[in-house]
């Protein structure tokens, strides 16, 4: 492929002057016209789609005809089996009046031979049996004096209707009165005188008409078409209306279907819907049934016979359509190739021109060369030419000249041209790279070629070698050893400072010395190496003279190696000076070590006697525990006794004072019982011990429970106890725990009020979660009391009056099952008006209430003084939570008596 075309040559010119063809001619060669061909193309693609298209057409236009002759076909068999269901129906219906027509028949014969007397009985016992049958409505005997035996009261008209039942051939007429149809049979009776009468029967018409269901609709139909009967019951299908109109079909239609013995159509209309109606005759009557369908074609068939038409018709013309595919493939590949060689050739050619190289063609055997445009514009010509051997040596200058004439004489020889050369005519350095071209006949030698200019390279080269003369002054002028290896270990660069430290004569260092031999002759300067280990790429050299050198090796891009010295004597200096310094400052730290050590020992005995602290805290905890239930143990067999003694069961106690003695003793075993419970769950929440099984809990049934269970107590000091928690969601609490804390508070909301008093139950929803308030009018408490409360074993009723009992651990133990629970308590109150205690509880444990979040919740008590129970002041470590300034006794006083109401005087007194 040749990307500049040769001027041609002019016979008449004597002389060989070069010569450039025109760019008109060249872009004309170049680029020959393609308007035609492309609507040529254009044209043939229009009759290849307009070819599919019309043979598409033709060939769906009679795949559809095919389709719907075979659609008619379908349609016809479902036609005939609509006809046959009707037929069917029409049959059953025949059956059921024949049935009824064979009942009266059997009960005329009975009458035949029956005497005048005993008619009346055997008929009507014959009747009851056949008023039985679902089919009779009503029948009934009418003899020749007029008179009429039935069950029941006969129909009006009966002789009338009757009468046309017997007119008729079959004996058989429909009826319809008061938008009710019947069919009225009627069956002539002989008697023993010799007179006639006659069984007639009213038969309903819906049950005469079965249901055939599979979502059809039968009719019963009269001769002129009126319904009697359809299935399933329309509202708006009355007896006598006329179905023809109502099913878009002309009644002459339908007769004519019936007369010939049935029928189907799948022209009817069941409102806009197309539907197949079929008809057939019941045998012996004019009655009709009618039988009313959505057109059930075979389906089965019907797909495969879409699906094999489906085939025909797709089958060829995504042949079609493939082989056009293919056609315009091919189409577009040629247009494809054709762009690309026009791509490649401007490509290259815009590569040449951009590289600033041109392509030569010279023949030897004539002595002619061929220079492309970009070679004849570096050499300075205008455009391409074609010139003489001699011509074209002319353009590079005289020292070039002959060596390139030398280079083409050897190349047919088979050696290469490859020469650098300078243009004549501008400043420009080409380098000439040519070879034979190969594949060409032997008496036909070519030498094809590039030149490339390589005027940059050239100056680039200059620009190198100044460079690495000012690179050598500048290494000449540093402090520093330096010393520059190849990638090959050997020496190419070094400065006067790596010469004159390591004592190098003049002429001693050269140019590609390798490694080993430049250390050898450096080894009798130095004294001693220090971290020059393998893979270090940083040491220290001592030299003989006292002198100490830094030497990093760092590897170049090339492979290579840079070596630099610092002197670093004076820095040694300084180390020695400061390694003294560090030798007094290690005495200190080792001083310092010890004191670290004495402190650690102290703060190991310290978490010794932490630990044993523990312990007798956890010792005190099951202590607790097992002397709890130690205690219930006895406590419950004093309890039962002596309750089994006050109710007396075994005979009476004789004087009444026993009885008052066991309603003491009884007491103060349950308040002890109630106490020593308490003190277990303290325990068990002091231990961490106490597993809570929250659940999703109705908050406001806990909450009616336990006040069930305290309202005695109200009643018996005559207090309002009153709650309001409806409207509450399900919270996740444990339930017992919760119903116990509620106990607890309401209990000493009753405890503490006088009588008269109110207690009050509130539940609420709050930005926390939910809250619970218990109020009451009682005693209330004082400010400074108010952060004792929830100590174990804390009682402030004590200041005020000493005729409350309890043991002082129910609010503490309320306190810590709520916060289990992640929630708070809190207490609002003023001495002598009341006490407000506010619990708020999360509705999920899976979002407790932040701690920081965690605020006061009062009600609507009218108080600004809001306190709440801080945890401060309370010493784990004690006994059970109690306050570090408290005995740890007990809980009870030296004067603590349990003593009530009925307790005896000389009890009280302690007689």
């Amino acid at each position: 492929m040749r990307f500049d075309h040769r001027p041609s040559k002019a016979p008449a010119a004597k002389d060989r002057t070069p010569q450039s063809p025109s760019r008109g001619s060249k872009g004309r060669d170049r680029n020959p016209p393609t308007d035609k061909p492309a609507k040529k193309r254009g044209s043939g693609v229009s009759w290849i789609i307009l070819a599919m298209v019309l043979f598409t057409l033709a060939y769906g236009g009679i795949l559809l005809v095919k389709i719907q002759q075979e659609r008619e076909i379908l349609i016809t068999e479902a036609e005939r089996s609509q006809a046959n269901a009707a037929g069917y129906l029409a049959e059953r219906v025949t059956a059921r009046i024949a049935e009824a027509r064979y009942a009266l028949a059997f009960a005329a014969a009975d009458l035949r031979d029956a005497s005048p007397q005993s008619v009346e009985g055997l008929t009507r016992a014959r009747l009851a049996a056949i008023n039985e049958s679902e089919l009779v409505t009503d029948v009934a005997l009418l003899l020749p004096g007029g008179q009429v035996i039935a069950v029941g009261t006969p129909a009006d008209g009966l002789r009338d209707i009757t009468g046309a039942a017997l007119d008729a051939p079959s004996g058989l007429t429909a009826q319809v009165t008061g938008g009710v149809a019947h069919l009225i049979l009627a069956v002539p009776t002989p008697l023993s005188d010799g007179t006639v009468g006659a069984f007639v029967a009213r038969l309903s018409t819906e049950s005469a008409l079965p249901d055939w269901g599979d979502d059809r609709v039968v009719a019963l139909a009269d001769a002129q078409g009126g319904m009697l009967a359809i299935r399933p019951r329309m509202p708006s299908a009355r007896p006598g209306t006329q179905l023809a109109e109502r099913f878009g079909l002309q009644p002459g239609f339908i007769d004519s279907l019936a007369a010939g013995g049935g029928g189907a159509t799948s022209d009817a209309r069941f409102g806009e819907e197309r539907v197949t109606f079929a008809v057939a005759p019941i045998t012996g009557t004019e009655l009709r049934v009618y039988a009313l369908g959505a057109m059930r074609i075979n389906q089965d068939a019907w797909y495969r016979t879409i699906s094999f038409y489906g085939l025909m018709f797709i089958a060829p013309i995504f042949v079609a359509l493939g082989l056009c595919a293919l056609v315009f493939m091919q189409m577009g590949r040629l247009r494809s190739t054709r762009q690309q060689l026009e791509d490649n050739e401007q490509r290259f050619r815009v590569a040449i021109e951009g590289a600033r190289c041109g392509v030569w063609d010279w023949n030897p055997e004539a002595d002619t060369v061929f220079v492309t445009d970009s070679l004849a514009r570096i050499l300075g010509l205008d455009a391409a030419t074609e010139c003489t051997g001699q011509q074209f040596l002319q353009l590079f200058s005289k020292p070039d000249r002959e060596r390139l004439r030398a280079a083409m004489r050897g190349a047919p020889a088979g050696a290469e041209v490859d020469h650098e050369v300078l243009a004549a005519r501008s400043p420009v350095w080409l380098q000439m790279r040519g070879r034979i071209l190969p594949g060409g006949e032997a008496n036909h030698t070519r030498i094809i070629g590039v030149a490339i200019d390589v005027t940059e390279r050239k100056g680039a080269q200059a620009r190198v070698a100044a460079a690495e003369n000012r690179l050598r002054a500048a290494l000449e002028s540093m402090s520093e050893s330096f010393v520059l290896w190849d990638s090959r270990q050997r020496l190419v660069l070094w400065n006067r400072k790596f010469r004159d430290l390591f004592d190098f004569t003049d002429g001693m260092l050269k140019p590609g010395m390798s490694y080993d031999a430049v250390e050898q002759a450096a080894a009798r300067a130095i004294k001693t190496v220090h971290g020059g280990s393998e893979g270090k790429a940083a040491y220290e050299i001592e030299l003989s003279n006292g002198r100490w050198l830094h030497y990093s090796d760092r590897p170049t891009a090339d492979g290579g190696l840079v070596s630099v010295g610092a002197d670093i004597t004076d820095l040694k200096h300084h180390e020695a000076a400061l390694t003294e310094n560090e030798s007094q400052l290690r005495k200190t730290v080792d001083d310092v070590k010890r004191s670290q050590a004495r402190i650690a020992d102290l703060a190991k005995k310290y978490e010794e006697e932490k630990i044993r602290a523990e312990e007798a805290n956890r010792s005190k905890s099951e202590f607790l525990a097992n002397m709890s239930h130690e205690l219930r143990t006895p406590l419950n067999a004093i309890n039962g006794f002596s309750e089994i003694m006050m109710q007396e069961m075994f005979g009476p106690l004789g004087d009444d004072r026993y009885v008052g003695y066991m309603k003491d003793i009884l007491s103060s075993g349950r308040h002890l019982l109630e106490l020593i419970n308490d003190i277990l769950d303290m325990s068990k929440i002091e231990a961490g011990k106490m597993q809570l099984q929250p659940e999703p809990t109705d908050a406001s049934e806990l909450v009616e429970q336990s006040i069930r269970i305290v309202r005695g107590r109200a009643e018996e000091k005559q207090l309002k106890l009153r709650a309001d928690v409806s409207d509450l969601p399900e919270i996740e609490v444990d339930p017992r725990a919760f119903k116990q804390v509620m106990i607890n508070l309401v209990s000493n909301a009753v405890k503490f009020t006088p009588e008269g008093g109110r207690v009050t139950v509130r539940g609420f929803l709050s930005g926390l979660g939910v809250a619970f308030q218990v109020s009451d009018t009682g005693i209330g408490i004082a400010k400074d009391d108010l952060p004792r409360l929830g100590r174990p074993f804390e009682q402030i009723e004590s200041q005020h009056s000493k005729s409350f009992q309890g043991s002082g651990l129910g609010l503490a133990l309320s306190k810590s099952l709520i916060e289990l629970h992640g929630g708070t308590l809190s207490i609002d109150s003023v001495l002598g008006e009341g006490t407000t205690v506010s619990v708020v509880l999360p509705i999920s444990q899976d979002q407790p209430i932040p701690r920081d979040a965690i605020k006061s919740v009062t009600g609507d008590t009218g108080h600004d003084d809001v306190d709440t129970i801080e945890d401060d002041g309370i010493d784990t470590h004690a006994p059970l939570g109690l306050s570090a300034s408290l005995p740890t006794d007990d809980g009870f006083d030296v004067d603590d008596e349990f003593v009530d109401s009925e307790t005896p005087p000389r009890f009280a007194a302690g007689e």
